[in-house]
């Protein structure tokens, strides 16, 4: 009904479009009504393609919601059948007791426990009762302040999701190994006469001899040239137990990945309000918690130490699904694991460079002596890092402007400064001591200006105290110049570091030329 309203709609719309289309037609006796009309027109063709639009999604938001219904109404009629079919077991042994009623109906009667397996599925009650129990274990263990059982009910109520996977997952493959199990057993469905030379078959099948010899090998267990229904439910429990362990495996990966994920500062705030700083496990889960959100105040090696923990983490936990799933699904782990091994080895002594820098790349990874946007100084180059990769170090060179390309081995080979890492940046203007001057009162007046001068611009930026020195040529008694120094915070940047270094020297210039200006006492 919502599609035909708007396709109504949307033919009503282009009818009135195309009216209005022929109304600016060339030679239209509407002229004046036309050259109104054209904004009507425009709304128009507007209204329609919204109008498709709309049909489109109402379209493919009934799609789903049809399937959804004939899923509901499929299920509700399977598990009414199953129930009654559960009430007329009840009624007729209702009289021999509970004990042997819940043996006949999950045990000796084969539709009976089908009936209860797929009521279990339909209506969800054994998942809802697992989230119910995790849930309210992970309430009850709560505790108000941040330790280790506060970490164990977060990881309890992140389960609840992969738990209710598994449990759902097992129930559906129950339900599909019980239906298999209806069918009687040893009747023969495929019969091979190997004493023929093409092997004639005798089959409820028709079909060639090729396909019936393959259906034979693929099902035959015991080789006696017959398939029958009981080697075809033991062939599909047995595999489908295998698909069935490989998605536990894929499922308990994401449970893991799930759980090594940082929780937000909002849920933190949210479930605690006080830290328990004498657990040292909470604290060590924290702290490794706050490197990978990356939070404010913590430093870059704690930064570096969990994002290599969590990338650790993260390729254990995919070849732990790998394996299972391969072993579950009856591959040689063995045999492969050793092929790798000796493959490794062979290609580690043909590519000793190349594994050389692979490695050191891994240092630079592991150790962090710098990360991209760094601004570093190697042997003669000074840029900013583009990329660090694992068999090279792209530099962007700040003096040239093109790129430099350097092997990880040769970046951990020399010293290299770091000038993104610096706790301050310095400002160093050096100020020669005119000869005009007393050594002796006029040095120590013109040291005192120089170092207001200083203070007045970078002490409020500063880390440390600015310092004001004299220094020395070859006459110990005359100084030739005084050295200012200061120590800006790291966070301003270097091009407001330069700023405020011009600064300062215009504002000794300024101070000199007044001093030159001013007349000598006489």
């Amino acid at each position: 009904s919502v599609s035909r309203y708007f396709h109504h709609r949307h033919r009503r719309d282009r009818d009135r479009a195309s009216v209005v289309t022929r109304a600016m037609a060339p030679g239209s006796q509407r002229g004046t009504w036309t050259r109104r009309s054209a904004s009507l027109r425009d709304l128009l063709l507007e209204a329609r393609r919204t109008t498709k639009t709309k049909l489109q999604e109402a379209d493919a938001a009934l799609a789903p919601t049809a399937f959804n219904v004939q899923f509901v109404i499929g299920g509700a009629v399977v598990s009414v059948a199953a129930l009654a079919y559960l009430g007329s077991l009840v009624v007729q042994h209702w009289h021999s007791g509970l004990s042997a009623l819940c043996t006949k109906v999950l045990l000796e009667d084969a539709y009976g426990s089908l009936s209860v397996t797929v009521l279990l599925l339909y209506t969800g009650v054994i998942p809802s009762i697992v989230e119910a129990m995790m849930t309210h274990l992970a309430q009850m263990i709560q505790p108000v302040t941040m330790n280790t059982w506060w970490w164990i009910s977060l990881a309890i109520t992140r389960s609840c999701k992969y738990v209710k996977k598994m449990v759902t997952a097992t129930l559906t493959w129950a339900l599909a190994s019980q239906v298999f199990s209806l069918v009687p057993n040893d009747i023969g469905l495929i019969r091979i006469d190997s004493n023929t030379l093409n092997g004639d078959i005798t089959s409820i099948f028709s079909g060639l001899n090729a396909f019936g010899m393959f259906l034979s090998s693929l099902f035959d267990a015991n080789a006696d040239g017959t398939v029958t229904t009981t080697e075809i439910q033991v062939y599909f429990v047995q595999k489908s137990l295998k698909l069935l362990w490989v998605y536990f495996a894929i499922t308990v990966a994401q449970w893991a990945s799930e759980l090594k994920t940082p929780p937000t500062l909002e849920v933190i705030k949210d479930n605690t309000t006080m830290y328990d700083r004498e657990d040292g496990v909470s604290q060590a889960i924290n702290k490794h918690f706050a490197g990978l959100r990356g939070d404010e105040g913590v430093e870059w090696e704690v930064q570096a130490r969990s994002a290599l923990v969590d990338k650790a983490l993260s390729v254990s936990i995919c070849l732990f699904a790998a394996y299972t799933a391969l072993s579950a699904l009856g591959v040689n782990m063995t045999g492969l694991l050793a092929i790798g091994g000796v493959s490794g080895i062979a290609i580690g002594f043909a590519a000793q460079k190349l594994v050389s820098n692979f490695i050191s790349g891994i240092l630079i990874f592991v150790t962090q002596p710098f990360v991209e946007g760094d601004h570093i100084i190697w042997k003669d180059i000074e840029g900013r890092v583009d990329e660090v990769g694992w068999h090279s170090t792209r530099i962007q060179s700040t003096e040239h402007g093109y790129a430099f390309i350097v092997p990880n081995t040769d970046i951990l080979g020399a010293a290299l400064r770091n000038l993104s890492r610096r706790k301050f940046i310095p400002i160093i203007v050096n100020v020669d001591v005119p000869d005009t001057i007393d050594p002796t009162f006029g040095v120590r007046d013109f040291v005192s200006q120089l170092e207001r001068l200083l203070i007045s611009r970078v002490d409020s930026m500063s880390v440390r105290k600015p310092q004001v020195r004299l220094e020395y040529g070859d006459n110990v008694n005359q100084p030739q110049s005084v050295l200012l120094r200061g120590f800006i915070e790291e966070s301003m940047g270097f091009e407001k570091v330069n700023n405020l270094k011009a600064l300062l020297m215009q504002d000794i210039a300024s101070y000199l030329r007044k001093r030159e200006s001013k007349p000598a006492a006489p």
